[in-house]
């Protein structure tokens, strides 16, 4: 067999092996993209950065024969690749050249197995040129692009093309859905970039469009999968959410969001577009849209010769809070004494002020508007008390466990927690005037009627009223509102009434002397946080409350009501 029928055979064998990567030329030329088969672990690195690899670009090897080849000498050849280097390339070169060859045989495709093992199972991209770059000699034949240089921007390829050739083997694949766990087209499922999980685009939809109705946006929008918590990239909910005005909105949200979460946003009163306020201290801030001009801290009109009422409101607390302290040490000091008869007497008021608090008399005073509020927030602590409620131990927001098994999913934190069985339910302390039953309850109206008609007859003297009484103080920003609240009629409920004794072993006053606040405790938790001046005082004592070492030393922190 003549060497014209050897190579005619030889390339006929290689174009059904390589089929579209088998180019061919002119002149008994003709190129081979060479595809390296890589190893699962194998890796690309670039100085202390790496990614996992599973496809390369193929290594271009141009094969031109000649009259000699095969009967006398191999053909030549001539490789390129821009993610090998110069020196790696020479190296190559020479193995092939000296790669054992029998004449009379064609050798190509014993060149490509031979290229094909120079990848192990790591491929490192170097920024600096190797010492002995310059002393070889240069190879012709060796044809690299590569350059140290520019060896970010060749990881950053590679990492790219990887990318590709998965997700084009992904589409032309059957794949699961790991939703509905049907056999769907590649083409019609969604990849997420972040972690590499697929669904079909039916129930990528549906998940996407409950998720978005229940507030999740933003980065509150992760991977369906279990244990996932990689959140969704905006366009790939682009591509999931078919809905149009469902994708305004959560575009709209997760700016909002985002603009919320920035301490140099404030929202303009007037048109609530969101305004970069300045770094000055004059609280000055211009709306964009309507050109208004504003207080940031009040959001009123802004007042440049004025301060600013918020301002105002904090000083006039600092001069009351003074002048309690002061009042408050006269009432240390010793008691008065006056001469009657020659005897000597102390002052009565005081006196019977001690008996009151040694009997442990107690009485509040409520407008009707605070009166209805209190009455309903304590109607909703025994509700939540007598049902089947918990605590999250994460962000302790109350949780009712209506079936199923004893895993919870609390929904505001996203933590996972073990329900504790109770050895019996929880009994109200007085259940003929609060509740019907178990989970039936009265109503406020009902309440304040039998209220009325006990805080009427157990009503104390004034004298002991302005000395014992624990008043609701609003936080009026104008001085009309505080007359206002003083004109109120007020109701005084105290303990020596069943139904003033259980409301008031639910509530308690602020320690705050300028906040007066009456809390209601939830649950069994004696660590209470008022929610107007958020002061942070025990239910038990009465006294403020620095972390969890006062519950270790004084008082209980779970006692039931």
């Amino acid at each position: 067999m003549s060497n014209v029928e050897k190579q005619t055979d030889e390339i006929l064998v290689l174009q059904s092996i390589f089929d579209k990567k088998f180019r061919p030329g002119d002149n008994n030329q003709y190129e081979i993209l060479v595809e390296f088969d890589l190893s699962p672990q194998f890796t690309i690195q670039l100085d202390t950065e790496t990614a996992p690899i599973q496809y390369l670009p193929p290594l271009s090897l141009t094969i031109n024969n000649h009259d000699e080849y095969p009967s006398d000498y191999p053909p030549s050849f001539v490789l390129s690749c821009f993610y090998f280097s110069k020196s790696d390339l020479r190296k190559l070169c020479q193995k092939l050249e000296n790669y054992p060859w029998i004449k009379g045989e064609v050798c190509v495709y014993e060149w490509i197995e031979c290229i094909k093992d120079q990848i192990s199972d790591e491929l490192v991209l170097c920024t600096t040129a190797a010492a002995d770059d310059g002393e070889q000699e240069n190879d012709p034949r060796a044809m690299s692009a590569y350059s140290h240089e520019h060896a970010a921007q060749i990881f950053r390829h590679l990492i790219d093309y990887n990318h590709e050739r998965v997700d084009e083997q992904f589409r032309h694949q059957l794949q699961t859905c790991l939703i509905c766990a049907d056999d769907i087209p590649g083409l019609d499922c969604i990849r997420l970039y972040r972690c590499g999980h697929f669904y079909c685009r039916a129930c990528l939809n549906n998940y996407a469009q409950l998720a978005l109705e229940n507030g999740q946006f933003g980065e509150r929008l992760r991977c369906p999968q279990n244990q996932c918590q990689q959140p969704l990239l905006p366009t790939e909910i682009k591509q999931i959410v078919l809905n149009d005005q469902l994708h305004e909105k959560y575009e709209r949200l997760t700016l909002q969001r985002g603009l919320e979460s920035m301490n140099d946003i404030v929202w303009c009163p007037r048109c609530q577009q969101a305004v970069i306020s300045g770094a000055g201290d004059d609280n000055l801030a211009m709306c964009d849209r309507c050109y208004y001009a504003f207080c940031k801290k009040c959001n009123e009109t802004f007042h440049s010769q004025t301060m600013c009422p918020k301002d105002y409101l904090i000083e006039q607390l600092m001069v009351r809070k003074q002048k309690e302290l002061d009042r408050r040490r006269l009432l240390q000091e010793p008691p008065l004494v006056s001469t009657i008869n020659g005897k000597q007497a102390k002052a009565v008021a005081p006196a019977l002020s001690v008996a009151k608090r040694r009997q442990g008399y107690r009485e509040i005073a409520l407008t009707q508007a605070e009166e209805d509020l209190l009455l309903q927030e304590i109607l909703t602590a025994e509700r939540m008390d007598l049902l089947n409620t918990q605590s999250c131990p994460g962000c302790h927001v109350k949780i009712e466990k209506n079936g199923g098994c004893s895993h919870m999913h609390c929904s505001q934190c996203n933590l996972d927690f073990t329900w504790k069985l109770m050895a019996e339910p929880r009994v109200p302390i007085d259940g003929s005037f609060l509740t019907k039953s178990a989970h039936e309850f009265v109503e406020v109206k009902s309440v304040k009627e039998e209220l009325h008609k006990v805080a009427m007859k157990e009503k104390p003297p004034k004298e002991e009223t302005a000395q014992q009484s624990e008043e609701i103080q609003a936080n009026p920003t104008e001085e009309q509102q505080q007359q206002q609240k003083k004109e109120e009629t007020k109701i005084v409920i105290n303990n020596r009434s069943p139904i003033g004794s259980a409301m008031l072993s639910r509530v308690r006053t602020c320690c705050n002397i300028f906040c007066k606040q009456i809390s209601v405790k939830m649950g069994q938790d004696n660590w209470i946080v008022c929610s107007a001046c958020k002061q942070q005082y025990c239910f038990l004592c009465g006294k403020r409350v620095n972390g969890q070492r006062h519950f270790d030393k004084k008082c209980e922190r779970n006692t039931p009501v």
